[in-house]
């Protein structure tokens, strides 16, 4: 199993830090900060353990909020740059304590958000300031580092993972795609997969406004295919037909199959099934398809709920025949643990099932 993302702040990241604000503000207490930190890390998971930074910080540095504010940018601006895990508490620092004071908090965050994003920062103050926010990034929008520009489109995520909701994104989609509009040819794939990641959000709620959306952008020329697709991800795993349309696949496959197996029958953690299934059309006209394979984990409980993952895309001619095989690595991870059980498989074509078969697994 891949080593919890927490043990990342560690010890090191507690001591670059301590090195870096004693630099900037030389009264800070490095010692205490390190011998502070070192206690209270080993009980917390990742977001907490940030957050515990950032309120040491806040507790090292002057009680002015402003005075503080400074301190924590000088950091982020200095060079070498501070980067990765020793990055991120300066943004929460801003997203714990800065609410209160928007201007400064905002005008910080273009550069807190160039070491690290600060995605998850600027969501309470959409939630309590609106339209100060909203101004903000759409001035972003034409920065010239694609890391504060990408903020705009991450930052306004209707469904941002690990960040929190702000419900007027889900209801209303229409800011965060004016947003969009303005960065859907941004030259940088950083910006745009952020962008396909936030329509992809939309979508969830408001499927038809993407695919209207997407049509539009895939008639221009400049458009970058693979963001579009990415965007539609979801709509394609459920089968939309407006989605398949956009993307050129057959909405309605002619196809029947042959086989579908999943082997072994069982399963221990660190073995792999291996998807095997033989397609054959019934149609005499060529078919795109997308084909995916959906696995029924077993929870806790004894039940199960359904992931799609990506399998093929497959031009298929008429009449003719293809084959296809999968691997897939079964093991625990942040995301998803596995259960004992039977774990049913399906193949799904263009979004219908078609066929299944079923694997145990062992722990």
């Amino acid at each position: 199993m891949a080593e919890p993302l927490k043990n990342m702040v560690d010890r090191a990241v507690v001591e670059e830090l301590a090195d870096r604000f004693r630099a900037v503000a030389p009264r800070f207490d490095s010692g205490s900060f390190v011998t502070d930190l070192m206690a209270a890390l080993p009980d917390l998971e990742l977001k907490p353990r940030i957050e515990a930074i950032a309120r040491r910080i806040a507790s090292g540095l002057d009680n002015d909020y402003r005075t503080s504010l400074d301190f924590v940018v000088a950091v982020a601006r200095a060079e070498p740059s501070v980067e990765g895990f020793a990055a991120w508490p300066l943004c929460t620092f801003v997203e714990i304590f800065g609410v209160n004071d928007p201007i400064a908090s905002l005008a910080a965050m273009e550069h807190l958000t160039k070491r690290a994003s600060c995605e998850f920062a600027i969501r309470p103050f959409l939630r309590d300031h609106w339209e100060q926010a909203s101004q903000s990034l759409l001035e972003f929008t034409d920065h010239g580092d694609e890391s504060v520009r990408r903020l705009s489109s991450e930052g306004t995520r209707p469904r941002l993972p690990w960040g929190m909701r702000v419900p007027r994104l889900i209801g209303d989609p229409a800011p965060g795609l004016t947003l969009l509009e303005r960065l859907r040819h941004d030259p940088s794939e950083v910006v745009r997969r952020s962008v396909a990641n936030h329509l992809n959000d939309v979508a969830k709620d408001h499927p038809e406004i993407v695919i209207e959306t997407a049509r539009r952008w895939s008639e221009e020329s400049r458009t970058d295919p693979k963001m579009v697709s990415h965007g539609l991800r979801t709509l394609v795993k459920q089968g939309h037909p407006g989605a398949l349309e956009v993307l050129g696949f057959t909405t309605q496959p002619a196809v029947e199959v042959r086989s579908f197996t999943v082997a072994p029958d069982s399963v221990a953690m660190g073995d792999r099934i291996e998807l095997a299934a033989t397609l054959r059309s019934t149609s005499g006209d060529a078919q795109r398809l997308v084909v995916d394979f959906v696995i029924h984990h077993v929870n806790k409980a004894g039940k199960t709920s359904p992931k799609v993952f990506k399998w093929a895309t497959v031009e298929l001619a008429g009449a003719a025949t293809v084959e296809l095989t999968k691997r897939r690595l079964i093991q625990m991870a942040s995301t998803r643990t596995y259960y004992p059980g039977s774990h049913r498989v399906q193949l799904q074509v263009s979004g219908t099932v078609l066929a299944e078969d079923a694997f145990e697994v062992q722990v």
